[in-house]
C-alpha cells in the first residue's frame, strides 16, 4: 500500500492473520483524508482515498445549526457516505491512457486536440505516481452540435470512471454546483456532493455543459457566475472545499472537470486561467461523412447506410454531428425491432 513512496504488497498481506477481504477493509479504514493509497495484492489492485475524515455528528449538527429533522437526516446520510473511503478508478498505466485516447480518437477524430490535451495531462499524472484517471480541468469550445457531450460520455464509459453531468443552460443559480447552506429556506446539497456521496469513486468526471449559458438570479449574484467556481479548479482550494449544505470540508481535488462551451468570451478569465483550453473548429462536411462511416461500422448497422448519409451530408441536409447521431440512433432502434410474422 502506498504511503508517500512506501508500499505494502502481497507478501505482507499473506503473512498477516487477517483474511484477505478483512485486510483490504482494514487498510481502507486506516486511510487518512486527502492521501491516496494503492493496495497492491495478488489479483487485487485498489487505489483509494478519503475525501473527508470521520466527524462527531452531535458536535457537527450543533455547529451547523440545522433545526429541521428531515434536513438533519439528509445531512447525516450525506456525511456518513462522504466520510467513507472512495476508490480511484480509470487507466492505471501509460499504455492504458494511450489506448483510451486512441479509442476516443477513432470515434471522434474532430476532437483530436481535446483528446490530446486530456491524454497529455493524464500521462503527466501517471508519471507522478497516480494509478487512476486524473487530468487538469479542461475547457472545450466548439460550435453547437459538434458532439462535445457525447465525447464526455464516451470518455466516462471507456475509462470506467463515473460521470456527473450538469446542464448549466437550464440553471438559474449555482446551487446544483455549489449547494445552498441551511440558513436558506431552499437549502440543498449540490448535484456533485450528492453524486460523490451516493457513489464509491472520488475521481469522477464532472461535466459542466454550456457553462457560458448559466444565469444566476440569486441574491447578490455575480454578473459572471463562472467566476464563483474558480476555487473548484485550483488544486489547493479544491482540496479544502467547504461544502455549503453539509458544512463539511471536502477534498474535491480528485475530480476531473470538463467545461463545455460555445463561447469562451462568456466565461470569466480567472476560471480560464486555471484550465487547459481547447478551441475546436466546426466539423466540415468531410469530417461528418467520415465519422458517419465509422459509426455505422462500430454500431453494426447496414453498410448500405453509408452512401445515402454521405449524400445527405454533402447536400447540406445533415450539418452537425448531433443530427447525425440522432439519425443513427433511430436507425439502430429500427434495426433492433423484432420482425412481425
Amino acid at each position: 500500500m502506498r504511503v508517500g513512496n512506501a508500499q505494502l504488497g502481497a507478501d505482507d498481506a499473506e503473512s498477516d492473520d487477517l483474511p484477505r477481504q478483512d485486510y483490504v477493509s482494514e487498510a481502507r479504514y486506516r486511510s487518512g483524508p486527502g492521501k491516496p493509497r494503492l493496495l497492491a495484492l495478488k489479483e487485487h489492485d485498489d487505489a483509494f482515498v478519503r475525501i473527508s475524515g470521520p466527524i462527531d455528528h452531535a458536535e457537527h449538527a450543533s455547529r451547523r445549526g440545522a433545526d429541521d429533522r428531515r434536513d438533519r437526516h439528509t445531512v447525516r446520510r450525506l456525511i456518513d457516505n462522504l466520510t467513507e473511503p472512495k476508490s480511484l478508478k480509470g487507466p492505471a498505466t501509460l499504455h492504458q491512457v494511450d489506448e483510451l485516447a486512441a479509442t476516443l480518437f477513432a470515434e471522434a477524430p474532430n476532437f483530436a486536440p481535446a483528446i490530446q490535451a486530456i491524454r497529455t495531462s493524464a500521462l503527466i499524472h501517471i508519471r507522478r505516481g497516480a494509478r487512476w484517471l486524473q487530468f487538469r480541468p479542461t475547457v472545450i469550445e466548439s460550435s453547437p452540435g459538434a458532439g462535445k457531450t457525447r465525447l464526455t460520455h464516451r470518455l466516462s464509459e471507456l475509462s470506467g470512471v463515473p460521470l456527473i453531468y450538469l446542464d448549466c443552460s437550464s440553471m438559474s443559480n449555482l446551487t446544483p454546483i455549489l449547494g445552498q447552506d441551511s440558513s436558506w429556506s431552499n437549502s440543498r446539497a449540490s448535484e456533485i456532493v450528492e453524486g460523490l456521496s451516493g457513489g464509491s469513486v472520488a475521481n469522477v468526471v464532472v461535466v459542466l455543459d454550456e457553462l457560458d449559458k448559466l444565469r444566476d438570479y440569486g441574491r447578490n449574484a455575480s454578473p459572471q457566475p463562472s467566476e464563483q467556481l474558480v476555487g473548484l479548479f485550483e488544486k489547493r482550494s479544491a482540496a479544502a472545499h467547504l461544502d455549503h449544505f453539509t458544512q463539511l470540508t471536502l477534498d474535491l481535488s480528485f475530480i476531473n472537470w470538463i467545461i463545455l462551451t460555445n463561447d469562451l468570451q462568456r466565461l470569466s478569465r480567472p476560471l480560464l486561467d486555471r484550465c487547459q483550453v481547447v478551441r475546436l473548429p466546426a466539423p466540415t462536411a468531410q469530417d461528418i461523412a467520415q465519422i458517419a462511416a465509422r459509426e455505422i461500422e462500430r454500431r453494426g448497422l447496414e453498410p448500405e447506410l453509408v452512401e445515402p448519409i454521405t449524400r445527405a451530408v454533402r447536400s447540406g441536409r445533415i450539418t452537425s454531428l448531433r443530427t447525425l447521431h440522432k439519425l443513427l440512433d433511430a436507425a439502430a432502434a429500427a434495426s433492433a425491432r423484432p420482425l412481425l410474422n
